[in-house]
Formats: C-alpha cells, sequence, structure tokens
C-alpha cells in the first residue's frame, strides 16, 4: 500500500512537467444559444468538439464544430422556422493567466452551413467569430470552461452561453 501511494505521488508531481509537452488540448462543450433571423430570435442548443494547439502560456489556435438548432418566428407565416446550423469555428485565443485558471478572449473566422427548413432557406460561407469567458484549471491537465461566443453566419446571427471540458496533452 505504501509502495502504491509513493508511486501516486510521484506521478502526480510529474503532471505540471508533462501537460506543456505537446502543447495540445482538446475538449467538448455545450451550451444555450440565441439564434436571429430576420428580426426575430428565439433560444436553442448548440454543442461541439474543439482543440487547440497552445503557441506560449498566452496565445493559442483553436478549431472545432459546433452544430447547433434553434425554431425562430416566421414573419409572414404562424409557423416557427426550424434552424439547424452547423459551424467551423477557427480563432486566435489570449488568456490572462490568474491564479486558478485564466480570462481569455477570441477571435477569427468561421465557416457555416445554415439550413432553415420552413423557408426551404441554405446557406454557406465564412463569418466572423469571437467570444470571452473564464478558465477554471483544476489539475494541470483539466479545464472547465464557461463563456460567450458569437457567430455571425449570413443572414443567421449566433449568440451562446457555453460551458465546456478540455483536457490537455
Amino acid at each position: 500500500m505504501k509502495k502504491l501511494l509513493l508511486a501516486a505521488t510521484l506521478a502526480l508531481t510529474c503532471l505540471p512537467a508533462s501537460a506543456d509537452i505537446l502543447g495540445i488540448s482538446v475538449g467538448a462543450s455545450a451550451g444555450a444559444s440565441r439564434v436571429d433571423y430576420k428580426g426575430n430570435s428565439d433560444t436553442g442548443y448548440e454543442y461541439g468538439i474543439n482543440g487547440t494547439y497552445h503557441i506560449n502560456d498566452i496565445f493559442s489556435v483553436n478549431v472545432g464544430i459546433v452544430q447547433g438548432s434553434a425554431d425562430v418566428d416566421d414573419d409572414i407565416s404562424s409557423f416557427k422556422n426550424d434552424i439547424d446550423y452547423t459551424a467551423v469555428p477557427i480563432t486566435l485565443r489570449g488568456d490572462l493567466p490568474l491564479l486558478i485558471g485564466s480570462l481569455y478572449a477570441k477571435a477569427g473566422t468561421s465557416y457555416y452551413d445554415v439550413d432553415i427548413s420552413n423557408a426551404s432557406f441554405k446557406d454557406d460561407g465564412w463569418g466572423f467569430t469571437g467570444g470571452a469567458g473564464f478558465v477554471l484549471t483544476l489539475i494541470p491537465l483539466i479545464d472547465l470552461t464557461i463563456g460567450y461566443e458569437y457567430r455571425d453566419m449570413g443572414e443567421v446571427e449566433n449568440n451562446a452561453v457555453v460551458l465546456g471540458v478540455g483536457f490537455r496533452l
């Protein structure tokens, strides 16, 4: 039992040194979104996965894929527009390190694919994306994130509050 405890203690003391060897982290996020279309808006949901390359302790490059959905009122009829979207954001992120985590802001571009079923409307292209939030570092390998994200997807705008978990490799 003492040998197992000693081995576990030695392994945990090595974590801070090995957490930044590759400078890569992966994660998943989910949250509530507010989708705007033609002056109408409603809440929906979104979820996604992401990967990050940490250039240094301050800057990183992020890429991910996000899917979401919302039902937004139609201007002409009483039907709701079922809006489904997929986005692939690519951002540069800057972190302000704190004692137990960091504050961050990010900006970049996003490839989007929007499908509005009741309006028989489909659109894809590139738009602006950005966000800000707080990262809580539990141990050097695991981060919890709460953040705000904005995406311009042509005629559709998205504002989301997301919770995420990340793992450093």
